[in-house]
C-alpha cells in the first residue's frame, strides 16, 4: 500500500511511530506530535497489524489506514503508511522484525526524499519515536535511532481502555475514529406513538445530536400527501434519511450518543403497508424496488440499541398523515411488519419494546440505558 500521492518528507532527520491505532487517541498524537517538531523531515505514521488482529470486526486494518490517512491529510510533515503484518507474512511478535522492516525499506524509499539536505545524496536520519520498552529494546539492538517515550506518565490513555468504555474517554479519540465508537440508538415504532417527541427530549435531556424523521420535510417542501408517494418518495426517503443520520453520527456535536427518530427499516415498513391500499399510489411492483434499496440501507446502518415503541397510545390527525391506516388493527398490521423488518436484518437481539401508552417511564427507561453506558461502558439492560 505505497501510495505515491502522499507528498514525500525531505529534511535532515525524519521520526518514525507505528502501532495498530485500534483507534488513534491522544496518547499516539503525544509520540506523533512529538516526532514530527523534533525532526525538520516531519515524520512517518506506520499502520500495523495482523488481520482479525485487536482492532477486528470493528476496526479491520484497511479500515484504520484510511482513517489515520484522514486525520493527517491536511498535515505536509505527516505522511502515513500501511503494513499489513498478514500480507508481508509476517511472525508474530517478537519473531517478525526481519519481514516487517523489510517491508518498511520499501516504504521509506517511498515516503522520503534522498539528499535534498545537503545536496551530497545522503539519506535522513531516521529516529524511532516508541512508548513501549520491548520495542525500544528491539529497535536499538538492531541499530536503529530510537526515543523512548512514557506517554502513559502525563497521559495515562489506551486503545483498549477505549475500547471497553469509548464514551468515557471520547475526548481522547482522533476525530475519524468516534464515528466508530458512536453509540447509535433508533426509536421506532408506527406513527403517532409520541417518537419524535420522545427522540427530541433525549437529545436534549443529553446534549446529543438527534434526527427527525426527513419525509416530513420532503413532503412539506414537494406539497405532497401520503396518499401521493411512489416510489420515487420513497427512494428520496431513504436516501434522505440516511444521510441524515450518518451526517449527525459524524458530526463534531457527537459526543458518543446519537439518536434517531426513524431508519430505512420503518420506511420499509410503511411502503409495505401502502402498497397493499388500493387508496394509495405506491403500487406492488414498487413496492418490491423500494424494498430491495431499504435493505440495501440496512446493512449499511449499525444500531447499538433499537427502543420499538409498542402501539398503543391515541393516533392524532395531525393533518399530513394518511388516517386510513390510524385505527387500532392497522397499526398493529404495521407494528407486525416493522418486527419482521427487524428481525430479518438481524437486529432483533438489540430491541427493547416499550408501551407506547407510557411515555415518561419509556424515557426513564432509555435515560437509565444511557447512563450506564456513559458509567460502565455496557447497559445491564
Amino acid at each position: 500500500m505505497l501510495h505515491t500521492y502522499q507528498k514525500p518528507l525531505s529534511g535532515s532527520k525524519i521520526g518514525v511511530v507505528f502501532g495498530s491505532f485500534a483507534p488513534l487517541h491522544q496518547g499516539h498524537l503525544d509520540l506523533i506530535m512529538r516526532a514530527k517538531k523534533e525532526n525538520d523531515g516531519g515524520c512517518i505514521v506506520i499502520v500495523c497489524g495482523f488481520d482479525g488482529d485487536k482492532g477486528e470486526p470493528m476496526m479491520p486494518h484497511k479500515l484504520r489506514y484510511r482513517y489515520v490517512r484522514e486525520f493527517f491529510a491536511d498535515d505536509d510533515l505527516v505522511a502515513v503508511y500501511s503494513i499489513n503484518d498478514t500480507e508481508i507474512n509476517a511472525n508474530k511478535y517478537p519473531n517478525g522484525w526481519n519481514e516487517w522492516l523489510a517491508e518498511f525499506k520499501n516504504i521509506w524509499n517511498k515516503a522520503v526524499i534522498e539528499g535534498v539536505f545537503d545536496g551530497v545524496g545522503h539519506w535522513p536520519e531516521r529516529v524511532w519515536y516508541v512508548g513501549d520498552e520491548n520495542y525500544y529494546n528491539d529497535l536499538t539492538e538492531r541499530n536503529q535511532n530510537a526515543v523512548l517515550i512514557d506517554r502513559k506518565a502525563d497521559n495515562p490513555i489506551c486503545a483498549t481502555m477505549i475500547r471497553e468504555n469509548p464514551v468515557k474517554h471520547w475526548d481522547k479519540i482522533a476525530f475519524p475514529f468516534k464515528r466508530v465508537f458512536s453509540h447509535n440508538i433508533l426509536i421506532c415504532g408506527t406513527a403517532s406513538e409520541g417518537k419524535t417527541t420522545l427522540t427530541k427530549d433525549l437529545g436534549k435531556y443529553f446534549n446529543a445530536p438527534y434526527s427527525h424523521e426527513y419525509a416530513r420535510d420532503y413532503m412539506a417542501e414537494s406539497s405532497i400527501s401520503e396518499w401521493e408517494l411512489d416510489a420515487a418518495d420513497y427512494l428520496a426517503f431513504l436516501e434522505g434519511q440516511y444521510r441524515l443520520n450518518k451526517n449527525l453520527i459524524n458530526s463534531h456535536a457527537n459526543h458518543g450518543v446519537f439518536f434517531a427518530d426513524t431508519d430505512s427499516m420503518v420506511t420499509r415498513m410503511y411502503a409495505e403497508a401502502y402498497a397493499d391500499d388500493e387508496n394509495l399510489a405506491l403500487s406492488d411492483d414498487e413496492f418490491k424496488k423500494v424494498a430491495m434499496v431499504a435493505d440495501e440501507f440496512t446493512k449499511k446502518c449499525r444500531w447499538d440499541k433499537i427502543f420499538l415503541v409498542a402501539p398503543k397510545g391515541n393516533f392524532v390527525d395531525d393533518n399530513v398523515r394518511y388516517m386510513g391506516h390510524s385505527d387500532m388493527e392497522q397499526r398493529k398490521k404495521m407494528y407486525d411488519i416493522l418486527c419482521k423488518n427487524i428481525k430479518e436484518s438481524g437486529n432483533w437481539d438489540k430491541v427493547v419494546v416499550l408501551d407506547g401508552g407510557e411515555y415518561y417511564k419509556n424515557f426513564a427507561t432509555i435515560v437509565k440505558y444511557v447512563n450506564d453506558i456513559m458509567e460502565k461502558g455496557k447497559s445491564n439492560g
